[in-house]
Parts: C-alpha cells; structure tokens; sequence
C-alpha cells in the first residue's frame, strides 16, 4: 500500500503540467488523510476531473480553488 506521501508526489509528476494546476498537498477529509489539490480557477479540467467524490491511488482527493500565484518583485 502506497503512502499518502507517495501518492502526492506521484500526482504532482502527473498533473504538474495540467493548465489551471497550482499545487498539491495533504490535509484530512472526513477524518482520513486526502490529497490537497489547489487550482486556479474551478472551470480548469483538472478542477472538474476531481471535483466530485475522487480519489488518487485509493486516498480522497478535495478540490481548493487557490486562484492564480505569482511571485511578487523583491
């Protein structure tokens, strides 16, 4: 069985690319751990892939819309 931290960067080289992706990482859903998955804006196809009920190598998958991030000037 693959760990949650497994699974995360396993979905970070899948879907790194995928336009609206901004990052994923681990929090809790319904008191199990979850992958994190923060887009831009929910319209993207990677939002409405995982919008509902998804899971990624067997652990829950919650959408957060983050928007879009950008480095500011030092």
């Amino acid at each position: 069985m693959k760990t949650i931290s497994e699974a995360k960067k396993h979905f970070q080289d899948r879907y790194r690319l995928e336009e609206g992706f901004v990052g994923v990482g681990i929090g809790h859903h319904e008191d199990s751990e979850a992958l994190r998955v923060y887009v831009a804006d929910v319209y993207f196809p990677i939002a409405q892939k995982f919008k509902n009920d998804a899971t990624f190598e067997g652990f829950p998958v919650v959408v957060e819309v983050a928007g879009k991030i950008r480095t500011l000037p030092s």
